[in-house]
């Protein structure tokens, strides 16, 4: 069978699908072939196959550089896989687009960026004709401007909204801990968009201990950055001697900066990138700060299932083992209409469907994304999109060798999948939970929602 080409690869973060969508289209009417997973995605389909079989045949691919994305750990692999192209294909190049609020990726540091701001008209057909000419390897010339047919989507809004009360009382906790020199873990499962609190608590620790005195580090995405490469990095994010490369010269940059006696909050995001040796350093000099300065370092690290490893793998042993532990609180209907539907303005949903699509995604934050879009898109029976749609079969890829596939089936015919552990020792219940497909209720292990576990049972054929 011959390998369709592609002249363009979209990789997104699937909460800007609409936005994407238009951008596709629009590329379309200038004559390029696009690939969008959205578009040529089946269920029970090999999504990562398709995907890089797609990549790699593709001529150049866009990266949708969103705050969200920066969360994605496909979206990491896409850009880890797109670098490499880059490389080791001398004709094959990727471009950067943001949405106007500029998100942690290390490249956006030294690689030029298209920015579409708002997507207003007049901003989108400006930002429009440099992509056209960064696609054609052309500069754009003084004043950049497409005048044909072009779709303009819908203005975006920033990611950087206020607090709502349910946001407002977690960050308040965090405080809470830190003022009693607690330092603290944020462990949120895969697909959580924990960019809103990172930014939040950044914004509150600037106004209690000052700009000069929060530093906000986030290790590179990829795994096959050496010790020096991240630590060198981090030291550059918090200001110190841009010659450090070892993870000790990090740690006494920082060692000199609490000895003058001011308190200082160190924010970690994204702490599962990177290399494992890097990170396992960057916690025994943590735990050693920590010891030394207990008052003056406020410490908030941001991740998921590495995170938690750190803490309870070994048990007293463990190099953060004295982190206190927080996980992001669930969605609610309230949290619906004040987060999820402030992207989608003109969408009438009453409490009574909000319910449904709770207890129907199991509070999925991409399913539950996938719903709203469905019904964006005047799909009513967003059910029955969602479930023809690829994004239920992508949940379970993860999960298909042949050592799952047994003890995997014997948890999709159950309801309650065992007591509720923070560190389960079982490694495939502890994989789902990360994964977010379980979560637990009453002291068990539970399926987050029937329509999942029917899901996984359909694409392992249980």
């Amino acid at each position: 069978m011959n390998q369709t080409h592609y002249d363009i690869f979209i990789s997104y973060r699937s909460t800007q699908r609409l936005w994407v969508e238009t951008l596709a289209h629009n590329l379309q009417d200038q004559g390029y072939k696009v690939f969008l997973d959205a578009w040529e995605l089946y269920g029970g389909q090999n999504f990562t196959r398709k995907i890089f079989d797609a990549l790699n045949s593709s001529r150049c691919a866009l990266l949708l550089a969103t705050p969200e994305a920066a969360e994605s750990g496909w979206v990491q692999e896409e850009y880890e896989y797109m670098l490499n192209l880059s490389k080791n294909q001398q004709d094959f190049f990727w471009i950067p687009l943001v949405l106007g609020d500029f998100p942690d990726f290390p490249f956006l540091s030294n690689i030029h960026a298209i920015d579409f701001a708002d997507s207003q008209a007049e901003t989108y057909r400006k930002a429009f004709q440099c992509l056209l000419c960064a696609i054609k390897q052309k500069p754009p010339g003084a004043t950049p401007y497409f005048d044909g047919s072009l779709q303009i989507p819908e203005p975006q809004q920033s990611s950087k909204r206020p607090l709502v009360a349910q946001e407002q009382r977690f960050i308040d906790t965090i405080f809470n801990y830190l003022d009693a020199s607690m330092p603290v873990m944020l462990l949120a499962q895969m697909d959580s968009n924990t960019q809103h609190y990172a930014h939040a608590i950044k914004q509150s620790a600037q106004q209690r201990y000052g700009a000069n005195n929060v530093l906000h580090i986030f290790p590179p995405a990829s795994s096959r950055a050496n010790s020096a490469a991240c630590f060198g990095r981090m030291a550059k994010q918090c200001g110190f001697d841009e010659h450090i490369a070892e993870s000790w010269e990090w740690a006494d940059a920082l060692r000199d900066k609490l000895t003058q006696g001011q308190q200082t909050l160190l924010l970690i995001t994204g702490f599962d990138n990177g290399p494992d040796n890097a990170r396992a350093e960057l916690a025994g000099e943590l735990r050693g700060l920590l010891e030394e300065h207990p008052f003056e370092l406020k410490l908030v690290l941001i991740g998921g299932n590495r995170l938690a490893e750190m803490k309870y793998k070994d048990g007293k042993m463990s190099l953060l083992n004295t982190l206190t532990e927080t996980r992001l609180p669930e969605v609610g209907v309230q949290d619906m209409r004040e987060i999820y539907l402030q992207r989608y303005p003109q969408l009438q949903i009453d409490d009574d469907e909000l319910h449904t699509m709770l207890d129907f995604t199991g509070r999925h934050p991409r399913l539950l994304e996938a719903c709203l879009q469905a019904k964006q898109s005047q799909q009513n029976d967003w059910q029955t999109k969602l479930k023809n749609g690829h994004l239920p079969s992508q949940l379970f890829t993860r999960f298909r060798g042949d050592a799952d596939h047994i003890p995997l089936c014997n948890l999709l015919n159950k309801q309650q999948l065992g007591r509720y552990d923070v560190w389960p020792q079982d490694n495939l219940l502890r994989r789902l939970y990360w994964a977010n497909l379980i979560s637990h209720c009453n002291g068990q292990f539970v399926w987050r929602g029937e329509f999942i576990r029917e899901t996984g049972k359909e694409m392992l054929a249980c």
